[in-house]
């Protein structure tokens, strides 16, 4: 039998697991525990895991799965050197982080510029999340330009923007791995160097902390070259700069990626690969994608309004900035990640016809009524 030691925090993950397995659970607050006799880890980005954090690699272990998009959080090189399968669930949150962006994207507008477009916007990072969102941006016909050297290199369909061009749009979106070595490092990518001398009217980060250098992105915001930024993942993360944070137009606690529908595809890819790479029987899979109705009371809404009722983008920020002067900030970070319910993504939510009518943006977001 095959023992598996998973986060508990795997959304689901009692449901998903494959059938004939013994399954434990732990909590990753607490470290990483005793592997003896593990033969699957299956993780989440808070665990990191590392020659550092696990020097002894018990024999019996042979299959690491997380329960993201990004492995970051692992040190490949080291584990595959170990003899270890690594798996991840690529492509699992891709349109949840698409619909944080538009949703940050749309308030932001209304606030700043609801009678302008938007105007160009430069995607960083063009792989499965930065697909769907350029696939949304374009359905709200917003100019983008697409920038992925790697991509580039690997896929002969693909024509990556150059630097010059991605640097001279309006707004710049990413949605990168957060790497340092390698023909194409992201670290600290968006730096002093590439800020200096240019304008840009947001930049967004809901990739990895680290990707953009904050200091150097909230010094040219003081400075008025950048006129808002939106930071969903932070550098020293859960121990965020309040500094940074306070600065932002919208600061979350890295939950672009958070919905319904991705944390069922996360846990579903991780387990599909456990069972491909050992072998087994999978789980009967007793989830079906089914609607949820909103309903708005016929009171007279605004589409920021809407948009807030439907997304917890402000309400995850308004929680995050209680957590500034608290010394146990870490640790909330961590609870505000784990225990507030899941949002619907767009396309399984269903309001009324007049709103709809009314505010086409929301029909663009694949919202029925």
């Amino acid at each position: 039998m095959i023992h598996i030691l998973a986060d508990q925090n795997l959304y689901k993950i009692e449901e998903l697991i494959p059938p004939h397995t013994q399954l434990n659970l732990y909590d990753p607050s607490h470290g990483i525990p005793d592997l003896d006799d593990t033969d699957a880890l299956l993780v989440r980005t808070v665990t990191h895991i590392n020659e550092v954090t696990l020097p002894s690699i018990p024999p019996s272990l042979k299959f690491i799965g997380t329960g993201s998009s990004g492995t970051d959080h692992l040190d490949n090189e080291y584990l595959e050197q170990k003899g270890i399968t690594l798996a991840d669930a690529k492509g699992c949150n891709a349109r949840a982080v698409a619909e944080y962006v538009m949703t940050a994207l749309l308030l932001w507008k209304a606030e700043h510029k609801p009678d302008f477009p938007l105007g160009k916007v430069g995607v960083i990072g063009v792989g499965k999340a930065g697909s769907a969102v350029v696939e949304l941006l374009k359905e709200f016909e917003v100019e983008c330009v697409e920038y992925d050297p790697p991509r580039e290199d690997r896929d002969p369909d693909f024509n990556s923007a150059s630097l010059e061009e991605v640097l001279n749009c309006d707004i710049l979106t990413f949605h990168v791995p957060l790497t340092k070595k390698g023909a194409h490092p992201t670290y600290h990518w968006l730096n002093e160097e590439k800020l200096k001398g240019r304008k840009f009217k947001l930049i967004i980060n809901a990739a990895r902390g680290g990707v953009v250098d904050e200091l150097a992105l909230m010094k040219y915001f003081v400075e008025g070259s950048v006129e808002n930024y939106i930071l969903d993942v932070w550098e020293k993360e859960p121990d965020f700069n309040t500094k940074v944070a306070k600065h932002a137009y919208i600061a979350t606690p890295h939950i672009a990626g958070y919905s319904e529908q991705a944390k069922i595809n996360a846990t579903k890819i991780v387990c599909d690969k456990l069972v491909a790479h050992f072998d087994i029987e999978p789980a009967i899979s007793k989830y079906k994608n089914v609607s949820k109705t909103v309903d708005f009371a016929h009171i007279k809404y605004n589409l920021t309004g809407i948009l807030t009722r439907l997304h917890p983008i402000k309400g995850y920020e308004a929680a995050l900035r209680d957590l500034f002067d608290r010394p146990d900030k870490k640790v909330l970070f961590r609870n505000l990640r784990n225990e507030w319910p899941y949002r619907y993504e767009y396309p399984f939510l269903k309001i009324r016809t007049e709103l709809l009518n009314e505010y086409s943006e929301l029909k663009t977001l694949g919202i029925t009524d």
